[in-house]
């Protein structure tokens, strides 16, 4: 009989889910416990990653995270080894090719407006661009006093997934933050030149509660991807003035966000944790656990045809969670993953 690809991968991962857990707990031992019990115990503060514990009937006492799949993290190499050119989604670039056409006669007719207004248009165009200069410096002030810098020595079992995932995709790391905000959600920014990730609290929290950091690297690489894929650059931002095509500008957006969608699968290095990342997204960190993914992929397939998902889809600057969840798929297919 062949195995399936992954058999003793998921079976290993089953019996650390199902294995009780000892800890020392102020001095004494204390347990066991499941892991489900543990993850709301680091959760709430009452125990650290770095604790000892000892897996029922074992005598050796390690590091808690070292038993724990919330310990996880993203693998310091790629899972499956790309050519990086490989991340980006394949219809993004057609789709800026026809945002840069659609600024042609924005730019033109800007032109005409400076030159009948004999160079004063320029004025209001200062000033428009020196409010938005003190936009992003109210918003850096914000950042930096209110909002925790990951470092080495602050949150650094994020910062070493920000450093991996990085390092794969051959980039610098910019600056990330987390800040606290109830709402699932994240952005990669570009401040003056600096580039940054600010990730909030609602998407951290929910992720972490019953997830892993691995799961979390999924959130991380796709905000990573916006800046890898240089959707912040100048570039990139002249085409904005075709925007006045609506529809192409949604285009764009959207596969722009598939294209972070990919580098978050290639950073975190497994589909089951990207895709578990998203659906967290979707039904929140309770439930997530016990979607069955497979069935929410065909859930979309189901419904992609309405004319009223057509129409939804068509006026969303971010592809439909379920889209993404199937789109990841096809994706790991792609890139010859398995799991």
């Amino acid at each position: 009989m062949t195995l399936p690809p992954g058999f003793w991968q998921d079976a290993v991962e089953a019996q650390i889910t199902y294995m009780k857990i000892y800890i020392q707990e102020k001095g004494q031992t204390a347990g066991p416990f499941s892991q489900a019990e543990l993850q709301e115990k680091i959760y709430g503060g009452q125990l650290s990653r770095l604790d000892l514990a000892c897996p029922e009937g074992g005598k050796e006492w390690v590091p808690l995270e070292s038993l724990m799949g919330a310990g996880k993290v993203a693998p310091a190499a790629p899972a499956v080894p790309i050519a990086l050119d490989r991340l980006r989604d394949p219809k993004e670039m057609k789709a800026l090719t026809w945002l840069y056409i659609a600024s042609v006669p924005a730019w033109l007719l800007l032109l005409v407006w400076i030159v009948a207004g004999f160079g004063i248009p320029l004025i209001i165009i200062g000033f428009i661009l020196a409010m938005k200069a003190m936009g992003e410096l109210w918003f850096a002030a914000h950042l930096k006093t209110s909002a925790v810098r990951v470092s080495e020595t602050q949150l650094p079992e994020l910062f070493a997934v920000v450093q991996n995932s990085c390092r794969n995709l051959g980039m610098e790391c910019p600056e990330v933050y987390v800040m606290q905000q109830n709402v699932w959600n994240s952005f990669a920014t570009k401040v003056f030149g600096r580039r940054m990730v600010v990730l909030l609290s609602g998407a951290v929290d929910s992720i972490l509660l019953k997830g892993d950091m691995q799961e979390l690297s999924w959130l991380v690489g796709h905000e990573l991807g916006h800046h890898w894929a240089g959707h912040l650059n100048w570039s990139q931002r002249l085409a904005k003035a075709g925007s006045w095509l609506v529809w192409v500008a949604l285009w764009h957006s959207r596969r722009s966000e598939l294209t972070s969608d990919r580098v978050g699968l290639y950073c975190a290095g497994s589909l089951k944790a990207s895709q578990r990342a998203l659906v967290n997204a979707t039904v929140g960190a309770q439930l997530a656990g016990k979607v069955n993914i497979e069935e929410a992929a065909a859930q979309w397939r189901e419904h992609r045809g309405e004319f009223f998902v057509k129409y939804r889809t068509l006026y969303s600057t971010h592809p439909l969670l379920l889209a993404r969840v199937d789109h990841l798929n096809g994706v790991a297919a792609e890139f010859g993953m398995n799991g």
